[in-house]
């Protein structure tokens, strides 16, 4: 009989009604995937969301793979689906047929006479059902570890995670390639144990998925063979089944010589796959094009150090072993990896940060996780110290083998984040949160009649369904408390893990909400992002904040509204803090380019690129050391300037250089 005293009978009456465990499970995920397209209809396109989205289009219209072969060829084709029964035109100019992405998808989107909030939304539907089947993947693997409470306390905890929420109704491949390594991981543990055709195709869509989704997928690779290793160490059998015949392997040699076929046959379905979704072909193009010089000096750049990896890459192509379009991506992204500007807590660095990731995970996952995580850990720490005082070392192993797939996960992909270079987002972690979010559901597992663990894991979901609720609709501005919230996120992270370009939609309403403060004053805007502000309506001045401005924009008194990735000056010319170097070249620049007369007024008509990129970066310089008089969407700071304080900050003492 259960004890309804006690806040465990929940737990027994969830467990004996499994439809309607079931039934839960699917409306939590449709609920995920709402709330995710929902907040992201309330936001312009991110940074890269039109060049895949574009892409992908491209794939499936013109069978065509010169546009970002570097990002998966899966998840665009996937987001652009429904774009095949609407067919917007498609532009074939000289920007389509040199490659460049950027401006394609500018004419596409925008310039072409397609509905761009239209087609945007139509990926962005598609991408949130995988978002909502990530859910139900998190509840599935929870629910066989741990049973049904433990599935629904992991799902929940997913359905509302501010950054999962983030990127669930992003046209990019992030949630995409978080689905496919905790599917790839789940279902390889599962076929070294039960090898059968059910779970062999299983496996063979899951790793061909996570290949086609993300080019680090690489990593999975040491993630498959600590699982291997994991099973032959382990007592326990593999059970082969074909039709008509039913066998359990044992012996470490036997295993392994059944694991190598098994794997070698996931291989070859790989390798399969990924020509097929390039049809075959090893060209992205025509031979004719004049997409091909730029592409023979873009292989040239990516080979260029002859490292050992470049040269396995360059063979590759040479003797065709997979598709061209597919290996340029992978020598791409491994080059661009080496060396990308970074910033994190008021440091800059070329080549990244080896805390980046560890500090971005502190400051962007929920507390109340956290302290689930915690609890976890000592209950799990504790079960072990007592299985081994009482000599029951095999109880150590059973526990370590059950849950394999999740700690190899984590722990490899951890570890492979840590030696990245590439410190652009938090959202390169998301691959290790739905193991984590598994991990969670141990709590019904470990403390399954405990009053006390049942108020705390209670109180830790409805924490975290608080915590998604106040940052709604900025999802992807999210940072605990940790870091002080989301209005200080600016301080700490920014490029896609604060500030990816998607916050036109709410400077437009900030402007309408407060039209007296731009009565007397003029409206700059410097965006981080790829989406046009006009497409909005937003009337502004455009800060020069590279070499790519017309000419040298006055600074008047005004509403300067920058973006904190600009803000931050992460990837200008002058990028990092201001320091004396920078401030000698800017007065060498001045006396160059305008004479004693102009400095009063800011009005010279010289175009003098130095100068424009030094005068911005001095601009920002300033604005680092003040509190803007409005955050944006936690993304875009608005700063009010007066004719002193623009003086001040064109041609007064730098505050980063005053002692």
């Amino acid at each position: 009989p259960i004890n309804r005293q006690e806040p465990g009978w929940l737990c027994e009456t969830v467990a004996t009604k499994t439809a309607l465990v079931r039934i839960i499970a699917v409306l939590l995920a449709m609920l995920h995937a709402a709330l995710a397209i929902t907040a992201a209809m309330e936001k312009s396109p991110t940074f890269d969301e039109p060049t895949h989205l574009t892409a992908g289009y491209s794939y499936w219209l013109k069978n065509d793979y010169r546009l970002d072969p570097e990002n998966g060829n899966w998840p665009a084709r996937w987001a652009a689906l429904p774009l095949l029964w609407s067919r917007p035109a498609f532009p074939e100019n000289a920007a389509w047929n040199r490659g460049d992405v950027g401006r394609v998808s500018e004419v596409f989107l925008y310039r072409n006479g397609n509905d761009s909030d239209r087609l945007m939304l139509q990926g962005r539907s598609m991408v949130a059902v995988v978002g909502g089947g990530l859910c139900l993947l998190i509840f599935f693997c929870s629910n066989r570890l741990f049973g049904p409470f433990g599935g629904l306390i992991s799902e929940l905890l997913a359905v509302f995670d501010p950054n999962l929420l983030a990127h669930s109704a992003l046209v990019t491949s992030d949630v995409t390639a978080a689905f496919f390594f905790t599917a790839a991981a789940w279902s390889y543990s599962r076929l070294l144990r039960f090898l059968n055709a059910r779970w062999f195709v299983i496996t063979a869509l899951s790793w061909s998925g996570l290949f086609l989704a993300k080019m680090s997928a690489a990593a999975f690779l040491l993630v498959a063979s600590i699982l291997v290793a994991v099973q032959l160490a382990s007592h326990e059998p593999i059970t082969l089944r074909v039709p008509a015949f039913e066998q359990r392997i044992t012996g470490f040699w036997r295993k392994l010589i059944v694991v190598s076929g098994a794997t070698a046959a996931l291989l070859a379905v790989v390798v399969l796959a990924i020509w097929t979704s390039f049809t075959y072909r090893f060209c992205p193009f025509p031979q004719n094009t004049p997409a091909r010089d730029v592409w023979n000096a873009r292989w040239n750049a990516c080979l260029s150090d002859r490292t050992a990896l470049e040269n396995v890459v360059g063979f590759a192509r040479d003797h065709k072993l997979l598709p061209e379009a597919y290996l340029y991506g992978f020598a791409f992204t491994n080059k661009s990896a080496m060396f990308r500007p970074a910033f994190l807590d008021g440091d800059w660095s070329n080549t990244g940060f080896s805390s980046f990731f560890p500090r971005a995970f502190l400051y962007k996952t929920p507390i109340p996780v956290l302290l689930l995580l915690m609890a976890i850990g000592i209950a799990g720490f504790l079960r072990w110290r007592n299985a081994w005082k009482d000599g029951s070392i095999k109880t150590i192993g059973r526990d370590l083998t059950k849950l394999s797939p999740i700690w190899t996960l984590i722990l490899v992909y951890s570890a492979f984040s840590l030696t990245s270079h590439l410190n652009i987002g938090h959202r390169h972690l998301l691959p290790i949160y739905p193991a984590l979010f598994i991990a969670c559901g141990a709590c019904a597992y470990f403390f399954r009649t405990r009053s006390t663990m049942m108020l705390f894991a209670g109180a830790m979901l409805c924490w975290q369904i608080a915590e998604s609720s106040f940052v709604r609709p900025d999802y992807l501005a999210y940072f605990n408390q940790v870091a002080a919230g989301p209005k200080n996120g600016y301080k700490h992270l920014v490029d896609s893990s604060l500030d990816w370009g998607q916050d036109p939609p709410a400077l437009r309403s900030w402007i309408a909400q407060n039209p007296d403060r731009f009565g007397t004053g003029q409206l700059y805007l410097a965006y981080f992002g790829t989406a046009l502000p006009e497409w909005y309506g937003i009337k502004a001045k455009s800060l020069p904040c590279d070499r790519s401005a017309p000419k040298l924009v006055p600074l008047e008194p005004g509403t300067y509204c920058i973006s904190a990735t600009v803000l931050q000056q992460v990837y200008s010319f002058r990028h990092g803090k201001w320091t004396r170097q920078y401030e000698s070249d800017y007065h060498q620049v001045l006396a160059r380019s305008i004479d004693e007369s102009d400095l009063a007024h800011n009005e010279s008509p010289t175009h003098d690129e130095d100068l424009q990129r030094l005068r911005f970066a001095r601009l920002c310089a300033y604005l680092r050391h003040r509190d803007p008089i409005a955050n944006v969407g936690n993304s875009i700071l608005i700063f009010q300037l007066s004719q002193r304080e623009l003086d001040q900050a064109l041609y007064g003492p730098p505050a980063a250089l005053v002692p």
